[in-house]
């Protein structure tokens, strides 16, 4: 895949294409129905997490894929030079009860850092559940509106727009707005693309958009 902007109805036909399934065939090996997955690939119906998973099982492909990320020569660690870039209002965009999540330069899979524009929904811990972790480091910056930052080793951080942190992501932590509208949030994390996307499964994800 090359283009960051393709709908998931357009990764679908263009995975199937490539290995000239027909929608039967893609049927019985995810388990999906026929109809469903020609409503998703003509853009008329979105999946959620869990048929994300199930659909990406049954196709045998990575699930960054069907976020549009590359695959093949982008993925070889000694290529240098690599490049993308994502225009405003781009970009993959996953929705949670907790979070809006925006994927930016989606097309390189791999990375050493995964870059997010989010957006904090939850105000209480009630609200949010438990906490999330995951491996690797993460890094985030306040964009706008004001958020508390909760750990389960420090006592709750509040950062206005400009303030940032740096933490150990293993560390149970989740972003509460406490701002009158959702605090926003630059996030760069250290974690593999696929584990980092994986947690979301935890968070109740109602729905990934193109």
């Amino acid at each position: 895949m090359t283009d960051a902007k393709s709908s998931l109805g357009e990764i679908l036909k263009d995975i199937r294409n490539r290995n000239r399934w027909t929608l039967a065939e893609v049927s019985s090996m995810t388990g999906l129905a026929v109809s469903t997955l020609s409503k998703v690939e003509n853009n008329q119906m979105q999946l959620t997490y869990d048929r994300l998973i199930q659909l990406a099982q049954g196709l045998k492909v990575d699930i960054v894929e069907l976020f549009g990320t590359m695959t093949g020569a982008e993925d070889v660690p000694n290529m240098m030079g690599r490049r993308t870039y994502t225009k405003s209002g781009d970009g993959r965009e996953i929705v949670t009860q907790n979070y809006d999540y925006l994927y930016v330069c989606t097309e390189i899979s791999k990375k050493s850092m995964v870059p997010i524009l989010a957006m904090a929904r939850a105000r209480t811990l009630e609200e949010f559940g438990p906490l999330i972790r995951h491996k690797g480091e993460e890094f985030f910056y306040v964009l706008d509106g004001e958020l508390e930052l909760h750990t389960e080793i420090y006592a709750p951080l509040r950062l206005k727009k400009g303030d940032s942190c740096y933490f150990d992501a293993m560390m149970g932590h989740a972003y509460l707005s406490v701002s009158e509208e959702p605090a926003q949030i630059l996030c760069v994390c250290s974690t593999p693309e696929t584990e980092l996307v994986s947690t979301l499964a935890n968070a109740q994800t109602i729905k990934l958009k193109s």
